[in-house]
């Protein structure tokens, strides 16, 4: 390799790097806000809407076009839902089971694209990668408490089924990405995830008018931190990642994503005093290695 590529692979490792830590403030914003101001579902309403007007400013300025032809509507359509479903979950496992729970959990996705790929992309899994999905259910099992000191109390039950429910939801969003992403006549990734980000706020708005919580924003810090939410996570975060995973090696990228469990551990822990027993911290071990490992096999293949 010669000092132009190192130089840009170093570029696209420090790109990837900025987008998995922007990331990794996901959970921490959505504390922030917390159940005693907004609920999950207005969250989620916020944070979508304000991306999908940042995204589509964003494309504006650009002077690229708005316009998606009617079947990638539908496509963002379904993505923007399943979108909806994977934040309405999300969300819900931050609040009840905690940032640093919540995010390893959601990250078991990488398993279920896996899954799914067989049964769209007709890809085929290696005996690897069983074992591979084994060793993060044991992971998981210890994560969530089995054979520590936690308490299993309704609420944490709640939020554990909700992130494994994310992981399995946000591999389908994934997976429909993908395959809208593909399309001939897709104008641009910004264009389709502010489309998507609409349509997911949509889901919102109608799932907020069958619940109790209140979805005005209270004061300024409430807006400010909803528009760090959107505009640092669902914008600067995933095009950062978007712009540099296909540009480096799959063992690069899969090592780098895992800064964002890590880093949102470490962010629930100095600010809300989070803490993982000794026997949950070896399950986040073995899960996040998991991960990484089961990551390369992914990107290694798309």
């Amino acid at each position: 390799m010669d000092k132009t590529e190192k130089s840009s692979s170093l570029k696209f490792l420090i790109t990837l790097s900025l987008g998995a830590f922007c990331i990794s403030f996901a959970a921490i914003f959505v504390k922030l806000v917390g159940r005693d101001i907004l609920g999950p579902t207005a969250i989620g309403f916020w944070r979508t809407f304000f991306g999908a007007g940042i995204l589509f400013l964003w494309v504006i300025i650009k002077k690229d076009s708005l316009r998606l032809p009617l079947p990638l509507l539908g496509l963002s359509l379904i993505a923007g839902f399943i979108f909806f479903l994977d934040l309405f979950f999300w969300h819900r496992s931050i609040l009840y089971s905690g940032a640093g729970m919540a995010t390893i959990l959601a990250n078991t996705q990488v398993f279920w694209v896996a899954v799914w790929g067989v049964f769209v992309f007709k890809e085929k899994l290696r005996l690897g990668f069983w074992f591979l999905i084994f060793f993060a259910f044991i992971g998981v099992v210890l994560l969530i408490g089995v054979g520590s000191e936690v308490k299993f109390s309704s609420i944490y039950l709640e939020g554990v089924i909700f992130g494994l429910l994310t992981g399995v939801i946000y591999s389908s969003y994934i997976i429909v990405l993908k395959i809208t992403g593909q399309k001939k006549e897709c104008p641009g990734f910004i264009t389709l995830m502010a489309w998507i980000s609409l349509f997911s706020s949509l889901f919102f708005w109608v799932a907020m008018l069958t619940e109790s919580d209140t979805f005005i924003l209270p004061d300024i810090l409430t807006v400010f931190i909803l528009l760090a939410l959107a505009l640092v996570v669902q914008v600067l975060g995933w095009l950062l990642i978007s712009s540099s995973l296909p540009k480096l090696k799959a063992s690069q990228s899969g090592l780098i994503l895992l800064l964002q469990p890590v880093l949102a551990t470490i962010w629930g822990i100095i600010f809300f005093s989070e803490h993982l027993y000794w026997m949950q911290l070896v399950g986040a071990v073995i899960t996040l290695a998991a991960i990484y490992w089961g990551s390369i096999k992914a990107i290694g293949n798309s």
